[in-house]
């Protein structure tokens, strides 16, 4: 009877040992015989007791490298510091524990001469300006040599890039000489633009002037046009009447100054008066 109660408890202990239930987040490394056999998914699983053992449990989260300052060299001899943060998750856990014994401490190693690398063929301003895809092409190394390890890279992006004090005094220098430059160009732009605009309206002026003189100069050749044609269809009679006007023109000008005490009339304008003056009396 003990034999059998015996044989029970065994049973029930191996029955027990023998069901895995694998969390959503993680997977399990499965060794028979102290030699790495498979990988449990999420879910309920069977083991063969004694000869079957989950010898590992591996998260399979996204998880970020602890982030470090990285020193560098770029192209143009600059020594820089950039903040790097890397993301990542393990895609083949066996990889991950067999291949390598420290997934952060390798990838964090692997990073740093990837990045000397790449920005060892960059300038300080292509640094600065091409954040975006100096990462990816940071990524895109990484990437290669990490699918060794069965490591998935997410995502790799530049935090920061810091420059030593000399090289910020000269970038500050720079920038406002920039400043300074683009201030006196809008400066000149906007007089060229001012004396455009003068001369455009001076242009007008002397346009719209030469335009009335046109004007008036045709009508004076109308007027003598008709002028002409009267002397030669009327004969003395259109000369006279152009000249008197003339005179009366230049008699209203003469009076209408308020300068003029005197005003000197021609012969025949006072005979002209004289005659109507006489005319009157005779009535």
């Amino acid at each position: 009877m003990s034999v059998a109660i015996g044989f029970l408890v065994l049973l029930v202990i191996l029955t027990i040992t023998s069901v895995k239930i694998v969390p959503q987040s993680q997977n399990y490394l499965v060794e028979r015989l102290g030699k790495y056999h498979r990988t449990l998914q999420a879910g309920l699983h069977l083991v063969v007791p004694i000869f079957e053992q989950v010898r590992h449990k591996v998260d399979i989260l996204e998880r970020q490298l602890d982030t470090k300052r990285i020193s560098t060299i770029t192209l143009d001899n600059v020594t820089i510091a950039i903040d790097l943060a890397i993301l990542y998750r393990i895609n083949d856990a066996s990889r991950s524990i067999y291949r390598v014994q420290n997934v952060n401490q390798t990838i964090q190693t692997t990073v740093i001469g990837t990045v000397r690398s790449m920005i060892g063929k960059t300038d300080l301003d292509g640094v600065q300006s091409n954040r975006r895809e100096l990462s990816e092409a940071i990524e895109s190394e990484l990437r290669l040599v990490s699918e060794e390890w069965g490591i998935l890279l997410t995502r790799v992006e530049i935090l920061d890039v810091d420059v030593d004090a000399e090289t910020k005094k000269a970038m500050q220098q720079q920038l406002n000489a920039e400043r300074n430059r683009r201030a006196q160009v809008r400066e000149a732009e906007g007089l060229k633009e001012s004396r455009q605009l003068a001369a455009d309206a001076q242009l007008y002026a002397a346009q719209r002037e030469a335009e009335a003189i046109r004007v008036k100069a045709e009508a004076e050749a109308f007027g003598i046009d008709v002028v002409s044609r009267s002397i030669a269809n009327g004969g003395q009679a259109a000369i006279d009447f152009e000249v008197r006007k003339v005179n009366a023109s230049a008699i209203q000008t003469l009076g209408s100054s308020p300068s003029s005490k005197v005003v000197i009339l021609p012969s025949d304008v006072v005979d002209i008066f004289s005659t109507a003056v006489g005319k009157v009396l005779g009535r």
